[in-house]
Formats: structure tokens, sequence, C-alpha cells
């Protein structure tokens, strides 16, 4: 058999593969709903933990005062999604805030599962959670308006 016959003959075998597991790779919809409960509560206290203790360190380490989360307002959650764009199951929140100086603002984290540390620094909390708060982002770590804590599509 000449050579380009072969690369067909192989592309082709590899095409009908792929086309069979197709439906193997897509998202189980049992597996996919299991997941998503699997992803902490918006209003769970490690994650609330987690929010205040990152929100204390930018203040204390880049914006050089002592500032903290004094209380949440009413917590929401923006969705959950799991293959939506990513295979990682996610969550996104957000809360009002008041702050110790007396100021408001907007808080916006999400939590990523599965994707943190096992360890007593993190509480045990093997989810990510990336946090932000509204006019607190001067380095625009999450480009300054919070965009990547928040579900904005």
């Amino acid at each position: 058999m000449p050579f380009s016959s072969r690369v067909r003959s192989a592309v082709a075998a590899a095409l009908g593969l792929a086309a069979l597991a197709a439906p193997a790779l897509a998202a189980d919809p049992v597996r996919v709903a299991a997941r998503d409960l699997d992803v902490p509560a918006c209003d769970a206290p490690e994650v609330l933990a987690r929010v205040r203790t990152t929100f204390e360190y930018g203040a204390a380490h880049v914006e050089k005062r002592t500032l903290a989360i004094a209380d949440f307002g009413r917590i929401r959650s923006q969705g959950v999604h799991v293959n939506d764009p990513s295979p990682i199951a996610r969550r996104w929140c957000y809360a009002p805030v008041t702050l110790t100086d007396g100021h408001r603002s907007t808080a916006y984290w999400r939590i990523d599962r599965g994707m943190g540390f096992a360890s007593p620094g993190y509480a045990g909390l093997t989810d990510d959670v990336e946090s932000c708060v509204l006019g607190h982002d001067r380095w625009r770590v999450h480009d300054g308006t919070c965009r990547t804590t928040r579900r904005w599509w």
C-alpha cells in the first residue's frame, strides 16, 4: 500500500475511534450532578474564612492597612458549572460586605473543586477559593473589577 494510502487509512481509523469514544468522553449527567453537589456552598464557614483571610492579608501587605471584613451581607451564588468552559467544577459567589473601617463594598469569590491544598494552613479545605473585594485590587490581580472571581458571561 502506498504511503499516502496508509496515512489516509490511519487518519480514518483515528477519526473513527475518536467518534466512538466521544460519547464516553462527554459529560455523564449523573456524575456531573454529583460533582456539582461536592462544591462547597458559598456560605460554608471554611470558604468565608478563606475570603476573610485573603482580604486581610492583601490589606496588610498591599494596602499597608489593618483592614478586615467585619460582616457579610446576603450571600448569593451565581451558579455552579462543570464543563462550562472547564472540566473543573466551580461555584461563583458574591455578597455585600462591611469593612472594619465602616466602608461597604462587594466581595466576589470563586470556589474551584479539588484545586486547593490539603494542609492545616488552609483549614483542611481541598478546594481553591479565589476572592476579591471591589476597590481593593490595586495590583489588578483579578482585573481591577474582580472579573476573574465573578461570573460575567
